[in-house]
């Protein structure tokens, strides 16, 4: 299905339910990463094809970085493989961006993620940013504390020191796995977001589901509050 939505620019996904897709399977949460790395790619090149300009995913939370040092090293080195993984989309022109406090990831992590969205910066098909080591609230916060002038601060001048500054605003997130919250997600670039929650987990997200949710969206009277 190749459809135009060209009310929908933006869709962000809360990729919840890995790893208790994998314990659902009786396999290690390593497992359950993998196949959501899996679909993510496979989500990624769905939207691409809806010609759905702006995708973002959640990938890890500032709160995740709390977990054990197995499995964030785990993360940590399918991150670094991102180019790998992303190989065709970026041969078809998708721009990555990083969101998120990179000085809370390991250095050459870091360095890896910064180089990847220096090599795609210039792509323009589609751009897909991923949330690693990212939290809302200390997004606004770095925003703020880059501000020569915070005590006259506008909402303009303050989003454009913000990670997402040069994207437009989230018009839908979708977050799989059941719970029914935004958890620190894109907390100001959300602020009128149509917000979907799925039983589904990560691993299981299709374009089935996804068609559903943009067919859905599409009934929606959008007015901001006007």
């Amino acid at each position: 299905m190749s459809n135009t939505h060209e009310q929908l620019k933006h869709i962000a996904f809360i990729m919840d339910g890995n790893r208790r897709w994998a314990k659902q399977r009786l396999m290690p949460a390593a497992m359950g990463h993998a196949e959501g790395a899996k679909t993510l790619k496979k989500i990624a090149k769905a939207v691409k094809a809806r010609n759905i300009r702006y995708m973002t995913v959640y990938a890890l939370s500032t709160e995740n970085l709390n977990r054990s040092k197995e499995e964030l090293d785990y993360l940590f080195s399918l991150f670094g493989k991102l180019v790998d993984q992303f190989d065709d989309l970026i041969k078809e022109d998708v721009c990555l961006k990083i969101l998120g406090n990179m000085t809370l990831l390991p250095k050459d992590l870091a360095t890896t993620l910064k180089q990847l969205e220096a090599d795609t910066a210039h792509h323009k098909t589609m751009t897909l940013s991923l949330a690693i080591a990212y939290g809302g609230r200390d997004e606004i916060v770095r925003a703020v504390r880059e501000m020569e002038d915070s005590r006259n601060a506008t909402e303009e001048t303050l989003e454009a020191h913000l990670d997402m500054h040069d994207i437009p605003d989230v018009d839908v997130i979708v977050r799989t796995g059941g719970h029914h919250r935004l958890s620190n997600f894109l907390m100001w670039k959300s602020a009128y977001a149509e917000l979907i929650f799925t039983d589904t987990y990560w691993p299981a997200f299709d374009e089935k589901e996804l068609d559903e949710i943009l067919a859905w969206y599409e009934g929606q009277m959008r007015n901001f509050g006007k």
